[in-house]
């Protein structure tokens, strides 16, 4: 079922609607909020925040961009209040609790998880060294398979930008990832 006929649903009562809505999208948030806090216990009360505000503001989506990228940016939102709330407190990206996972409904051998698992866990210590918003453009292009005009909506930036920083991030990435290889 489409996130329109289910948020159509929601506002029409239906409660069930309310819990695959959040289930179809509890992990990716979680995941996202996770990456830029760094923190479990902050991230499930943000998390929280996130549907809350979801849920009193779902009358005024309109549509004009998918649910996916509406909803990212009020996480986007959510984040950015915390981080004014507790002083820019630094963070890191943890790779453990799941946040980089196979996207639902691909099948591989555990040989190639291990693989692809060792890989990531590589990718994401480099990834650690970006600065934040390298790490936000390469997470929403790339891990949450956002197209460049979405991750400008969710970013606040004009598509041009995200391109110019996503080049930018992909290239100071790779030369952390070059270091590493010839240490």
């Amino acid at each position: 079922m489409e996130d329109q006929e289910l948020i159509r649903q929601i506002l029409s009562g239906d409660k069930l609607a309310i819990q695959k809505l959040h289930s179809r999208y509890v992990d990716r948030i979680f995941n996202y909020i996770y990456l830029q806090t760094n923190s479990y216990h902050d991230s499930e009360e943000l998390l929280q925040d996130v549907f809350f505000k979801t849920a009193r503001q779902l009358h005024n989506f309109e549509g004009k961009s998918s649910f996916k990228t509406w909803i990212f940016k009020i996480t986007r939102n959510v984040v950015i209040d915390y981080y004014r709330k507790n002083n820019n407190r630094s963070k890191s990206i943890a790779m453990e609790g799941g946040v980089l996972e196979t996207k639902v409904g691909e099948a591989e051998s555990a040989e190639n998880t291990v693989l692809r698992n060792l890989h990531m866990g590589e990718v994401m210590q480099m990834l650690n060294k970006l600065p934040k918003h390298y790490q936000t453009v390469l997470h929403l292009r790339f891990i949450e398979d956002f197209s460049i005009k979405e991750t400008a909506e969710i970013m606040g930036k004009t598509t041009l930008s995200v391109k110019a920083l996503q080049h930018r991030a992909r290239k100071e990435l790779s030369e952390h990832i070059n270091l590493e290889v010839s240490s």
